[in-house]
């Protein structure tokens, strides 16, 4: 769906609304930045510029009309048209904005339709290489059905001698000011979410490396997805999980937003061996964690009640909390070492989302606070390292194969007797507890519901 468009010439730089195939939950962060006093403050430069000189800047490459973050030209010829025909009667036209690039080129930041209008008319056709010809126009009805160069010629010199306000936000403004200004110059039209404003502000390779990753064909899968997301949540997330990598939770400090834009802007400008190395422990974090949970990898797993003890999964939606705490806990290992376990991984979480009332907390509210944060990180890493630190000894928990054999025989919950809908809802409890040297033997298992096992205090 294509978010409507103002009906005013001002605040023209929105962006597609497309939904999402699955929910990204607690993407955004409306936490105030930390900004010192005296950086408080972003670096402009006022420029009055014909309408000639913008029109070769933009030929040239100078003026970028078409950044990455901005959409395509939405405007109708109607629209267009009535532009021109406000060139033509002096009507003031509103500020523009640009960004200042280090290669002393500009990039629009606000304005877009409105110089792609201009320049499409002076040279004839669209953006999508349809002819531009006046149509629609209220007062100067006499100039409808003309091209550019079938104006007489002191009607071309009005136009190309239109003075346009431009707002240049110079390149050494302070990275979180920038970010703030780009933001509010939104406020007006469908507001650009964080990623999108990052993707203006922090160009370069690492930027780069986010855009490439997005087609990871284990992180498609997990956001049921076949393609990027169309507001780059995914972005968000990869970078959410470099900057943990990099900083660690111990280090970790809020709020995100900030957090995140110091992580772009510090590293925008990695080597090709920096990028190489980030994207490996990207690539093999994300193939554990879809091997180990597949479809239901970062989602939260909500355990039943008394009035229903059946459980569920979240099918559509993820858990950034979870994504934190899981892929960056998976970085710290390789494959060889994840894989022969991966039942035994899936059943901890299980038990920890089920028995950890703190943990369940901190992955459902305010959890980018850096108590919440580090608590999530030390708590599943302690857990993950203990399952790797014991391979090979003598198991406590059943296996999952016994799960599935007990669940396909009979999915009856042995406590309170009632279908059992999902095994990942099951626990095989034991039926002379473990405490008291109860075997982890077939004979001694009985299929049950996490819930119904919890309420009994059961040691499975």
């Amino acid at each position: 769906m294509v978010a409507e468009i103002t009906t005013s010439f001002a605040n023209d730089s929105i962006l597609d609304d497309t939904i999402p195939t699955v929910a990204i939950d607690d993407i955004e962060d409306d936490t105030p930045l930390e900004i010192a006093p005296e950086r408080r403050r972003v670096k402009t430069d006022k420029q009055d510029l014909p309408v000639e000189t913008l029109n070769g800047w933009a030929t040239r490459g100078k003026l970028n009309l078409q950044p990455e973050f901005q959409r395509n030209f939405v405007w109708n010829k109607i629209k267009a048209s009535r532009l021109i025909e406000s060139l033509l009667l002096d009507i003031p036209i509103p500020v523009i904005y640009v960004a200042e690039e280090p290669n002393k080129t500009f990039s629009v930041v606000d304005g877009q339709q409105r110089l792609k209008s201009i320049c499409s008319f002076i040279n004839g056709r669209f953006p999508d290489g349809q002819d531009f010809k006046l149509s629609g126009l209220q007062v100067l009805t006499e100039l409808n059905r003309k091209f550019f160069k079938d104006l007489d010629e002191e009607l071309k010199e009005t136009i190309l001698n239109s003075i346009l306000r431009l707002i240049v936000i110079e390149k050494d403004s302070d990275p979180d000011v920038k970010f703030e200004v780009f933001e509010r110059l939104n406020l007006g039209a469908e507001k650009l979410l964080d990623q999108e404003l990052r993707n203006c502000i922090y160009r370069g390779p690492y930027n780069n490396l986010l855009r490439e990753l997005t087609d990871n064909q284990y992180l498609l899968k997990i956001l049921n997805s076949s393609s990027s997301h169309p507001r780059m949540a995914d972005r968000q997330l990869i970078l959410r999980f470099f900057a943990m990598w990099r900083v660690t939770h111990l280090k970790y400090k809020g709020p995100i937003k900030q957090f995140l834009n110091l992580e772009m802007d510090k590293h925008r400008n990695l080597s090709e061996k920096e990028l190489s190395k980030m994207r490996a422990v990207f690539e093999k974090s994300i193939e554990m964690a879809h091997f180990v949970f597949g479809k239901n990898a970062f989602r939260r797993f909500n355990a039943g009640k008394l009035d229903n003890p059946n459980g569920s999964w979240e099918k559509n939606k993820l858990n950034v909390a979870l994504w934190d705490t899981l892929l960056y806990t998976f970085s710290y290992y390789e494959k060889a070492q994840i894989v022969p376990i991966a039942d035994r991984i899936r059943e901890e979480f299980l038990d920890l989302l089920t028995n950890d009332p703190q943990f369940v907390e901190y992955i459902t509210s305010t959890t980018d606070k850096q108590e919440r944060v580090q608590y999530r990180a030390d708590i599943w890493r302690q857990r993950l390292q203990g399952l790797i630190g014991s391979n090979g000894q003598e198991p406590r928990a059943f296996s999952r194969k016994l799960k599935q054999e007990l669940f396909d025989k009979d999915a009856t919950c042995q406590i309170c007797h009632q279908h059992i809908h999902d095994i990942d809802d099951t626990e095989v409890d034991h039926i002379e507890n473990y405490w008291r040297g109860g075997k982890t033997i077939p004979e001694n298992a009985r299929l049950t519901h996490r819930y119904c096992n919890r309420a009994r205090g059961g040691q499975h």
